[in-house]
């Protein structure tokens, strides 16, 4: 399973040097004041989301499903690889997004709070997470094509379901009418989202697992 993991990094090894790239230039920008470091952030979570799609597409093209199934892994585990993998992208993306906040904070070029940072960082982490569960039982059920399309769908969803939820609450201005012990306890409420991430994530695995399961290759 550690190989197909390592399969999917390799594949999209030209994609993740491009995004880096793009990465350092943004990183550049907001080093020297013209945008806030969480745009940084949040586009470090929206590659993570876009970069399933790319594998699948990838897998597509060069007919591996053929060939993979052909190996003795079986389709459970090439499942629960790709699904690690993307808990890696995960990873690495919000130790950047950190790492990054703590540089811009010491070098005095931090806008925002870290905690205000570190907050809307995690906000993107959840959602990318929320994104993830949903495309990628949809990408094995119907492919990478029909997917990009259905992607829009399930960010308008998404988006939706959020204006929904801070239209009470008056959006996203009560963050900042918090009080710092209020603010204290609101930080909390990522973790927990990201908690219910892991567990949408690993019912959408079960889905995904379904679906290849049932595919006719």
């Amino acid at each position: 399973m550690t190989g197909l993991i390592l399969k999917d990094f390799l594949i999209l090894r030209r994609t993740l040097r491009s995004y880096l790239l793009i990465l350092a230039i943004y990183v550049a920008v907001a080093f020297l004041g013209y945008w806030s470091a969480s745009f940084v952030g949040g586009f470090m979570m929206v590659m993570v989301a876009m970069l399933p799609m790319n594998v699948f597409a990838y897998d597509k093209q060069a007919q591996w499903d053929v060939y993979g199934l052909s190996l003795p892994v079986g389709r459970t585990k090439t499942v629960a690889a790709r699904y690690l993998a993307v808990l890696i992208m995960f990873t690495a993306s919000a130790v950047l997004t950190t790492v990054l906040g703590v540089v811009l904070t010491i070098a005095g070029r931090m806008e925002e709070s870290l905690g205000e940072y570190l907050l809307a960082c995690a906000i993107c982490v959840v959602m990318s997470m929320l994104v993830n569960a949903m495309m990628l039982p949809i990408l094995y059920k119907f492919g990478p094509e029909r997917a990009r399309i259905m992607f829009f769908g399930v960010m308008g969803v998404i988006t939706l379901a959020g204006v929904v939820f801070l239209i009470p609450l008056g959006g996203l201005d009560w963050l900042k009418s918090l009080d710092a012990p209020l603010l204290e306890q609101a930080a909390a409420l990522p973790a927990a989202a990201t908690a219910a991430g892991l567990v949408l994530l690993a019912l959408s695995f079960l889905l995904s697992r379904h679906f290849y399961g049932s595919k006719d290759v």
